[in-house]
Parts: C-alpha cells; sequence; structure tokens
C-alpha cells in the first residue's frame, strides 16, 4: 500500500505564515531588528522544499525588501501577532460590509442604522465598558490671539461638524499637552504660525468612551468588531481641504452619537493630525467633552500662554524659547468665566 505524503503548502500561504511573524527588517527597523530570519520559522514546521521556497520569495511586509535567512528581522510581541490574526479574520468577515457602510453614511448620514454593519456596530457600543477619567489638566489652543475663546461654543454657536460631533451638538476638544493641543488647532504642520494655548482643568471624574488604538475589556465579539474598527483607521482618517463636507466625519460622528446615547460624558482617543517630521513629542490623546458644565465639573482658564511667529512648536528639539505668560485680570477671568459657563 502506497504510503500517504501530506501536500506541501502553497508559497503564498507561507510567505502570509511567515510575515505574521516580521514587523520590519535591518533596511526598515533600524535599532529594532535583532532576530535571524531564519530562526523565527520554527514555529511554521516547514519542509525543506518548503523552506527553500519561502526564503526565495519572503519579503518584508513593511518596505517589501527580500528577507532571506540570514537578514535580522525585528520581531513582534505575542498581543501584536494575536492582534494581526484577529484583523484578517475582521478583513474576511467585514470588509465589504465595512465599504458599504461608509459609503450608506455619505449618502444617508442620519439613517446609520438601516444599514446591518451600523446595527452591529451600535450594538458594540452599547455593550463597552466607559473608562472613568480622574480630574487632571488639559490644555486647548486657538488661533485667535486678539480674543482668544477656550471656552465651549454655546448652543446658538455650534454650527459646525467636526470630527465626533454634528451641527448643533456642544463639543470642546482638549489635548493631554501643549504640543498634540498645537498639532490639532493649526490642522497641518505650519512652522511659525502664532496661537494661544490654555489650561483646563477638569474637576471631577468623567467618564467617557475610550477609543485610543488599545481597548481593554472583556472580549466579546461587539467588542472585538469595535477594536477592530479602531485598529483599521477607521475612525481617525485624517481630513483633506478637497471635499469639505468632511466624508471621513461619518463613521466617529455615529460613534459619538452611541456614546452619547449610553451615557457617556465624552470620548478619549488618538490625534489624527500630522506632526511636522513625525514629532515624537506630539503624541498624546485628545478628548472630546459632551456638553460640557464648566461650572462645577471643569475649571475656567485663567493661566494663558501666547506663542508668537518665532515660535515653532514643531521642531525637532524641545522647545527653547520660554512663552510670555499672562495673568488673566479679574475682568479677564469673569469674562472667561461667563464664557464657559454659557
Amino acid at each position: 500500500m502506497k504510503k500517504y505524503r501530506p501536500k506541501s503548502r502553497p508559497t503564498k500561504l507561507l510567505v502570509e505564515l511567515a510575515q505574521e511573524r516580521i514587523l520590519g527588517c535591518e533596511q526598515c527597523s533600524k535599532g529594532k531588528a535583532f532576530d535571524f530570519a531564519g530562526s523565527i520559522l520554527g514555529p511554521l514546521r516547514l519542509k525543506k522544499r518548503e523552506g527553500a521556497r519561502l526564503l526565495r520569495a519572503l519579503t518584508c511586509p513593511n518596505c517589501e525588501a527580500h528577507v532571506g535567512s540570514d537578514a535580522l528581522v525585528a520581531v513582534p510581541t505575542q498581543e501584536q501577532m494575536v492582534q494581526w490574526r484577529q484583523s484578517k479574520k475582521f478583513e474576511s468577515l467585514y470588509a465589504k460590509r465595512v465599504a458599504e457602510f461608509r459609503f450608506h453614511l455619505v449618502r444617508f448620514p442620519a439613517l446609520a442604522l438601516n444599514h446591518s454593519f451600523g446595527q452591529l456596530l451600535a450594538r458594540a457600543v452599547r455593550r463597552t465598558r466607559l473608562t472613568t477619567l480622574q480630574p487632571r489638566t488639559w490644555y486647548r489652543a486657538v488661533r485667535n490671539l486678539d480674543n482668544p475663546q477656550f471656552g465651549p461654543r454655546p448652543q446658538d454657536r455650534a454650527g459646525r461638524a467636526y470630527r465626533f460631533n454634528q451641527i448643533g451638538q456642544i463639543a470642546w476638544y482638549l489635548g493631554t499637552d501643549q504640543k498634540t493641543a498645537a498639532v490639532e488647532v493649526l490642522r497641518s504642520p505650519q512652522q511659525a504660525t502664532p496661537f494661544a494655548i490654555s489650561e483646563i482643568e477638569i474637576l471631577q471624574p468623567v467618564s467617557v468612551l475610550d477609543l485610543r488604538v488599545k481597548l481593554w475589556g472583556d472580549e466579546s465579539t461587539f467588542h472585538w468588531t469595535l477594536r477592530n474598527v479602531i485598529n483599521r483607521g477607521l475612525i481617525s482618517q485624517p481630513t483633506d481641504d478637497v471635499d469639505e463636507s468632511r466624508p471621513q466625519y461619518r463613521l466617529p460622528q455615529f460613534i459619538a452619537d452611541l456614546a452619547r446615547e449610553k451615557g457617556a460624558r465624552g470620548i478619549l482617543y488618538n490625534s489624527s493630525r500630522p506632526s511636522a517630521y513625525n514629532n515624537p513629542e506630539a503624541v498624546g490623546d485628545n478628548l472630546i467633552l459632551f456638553d460640557p458644565i464648566p461650572s462645577n465639573r471643569i475649571g475656567v482658564p485663567i493661566e494663558l500662554e501666547f506663542f508668537g511667529p518665532d515660535y515653532d512648536p514643531f521642531g525637532l528639539e524641545t522647545w527653547k524659547l520660554k512663552p510670555h505668560r499672562q495673568r488673566a485680570t479679574e475682568s479677564q477671568e469673569q469674562a472667561n468665566h461667563s464664557r464657559v459657563a454659557g
């Protein structure tokens, strides 16, 4: 009787399995590539002929350079490998439905729940646990130096839609640090552009929906769906100035409405603004507060910092110039308080 020999796996499949174990090569990940490619392929249990075919076809998933057995590569953590596999699973299950849903939102912004993926996303947000932010200092930047107003817009002036709010919804966007706030207000890297920054103190704990890249909690189907929507960058796509209708905002606005319905006071999320030169110091998080009531929950912005045209917040080096600090007068303080309370 002829002995059965299992078939060799296709080269394309072997390359996919190998690339799951590689973040980058020595050409694109200098300082991070410490493992030989041949040494990390053991779990694949390659036959001799499979190994030969794989090493002829294997390329870096990051820069597409050829990767031989003696090439140094950067290796992902176990958590990153799990995320990779989950992303591939999400892609196979939902890629088409997500594309259809985004097109549906552009055509019918108010009818998100008429689509099956919108219904799935709504269940995911409703079953995700909220995060409690403890009191701390945040920052807000504005470009109007003549009459800087750092408080949230009143209801009758909420006439613009942004990433996480529709027209008519009061929303207050803050940053964890000064440079992140500067990136947000300038929208794109603009050196030597004057702006003003104020400290904003949140005085009481605030429950928010955490939409940063890493979401923690029960790994239910709904949580997995929401996390993969975030990891694919579907809520953080950069806007452009060509289409002023901002189609990139439709999906995050829908999620924000779901968060409001759930009872969240805001959303915590990663910045989508490009920092000039990929500045590593402007990597903070952003917070949007829904319907803020500063009278007893949020401090009045008093300490102002003004940065003039000779000031570059996006430089590669740390900030060299000391900003001019101006303590608000009593009348300014009262004016700020009335604007924020409004």
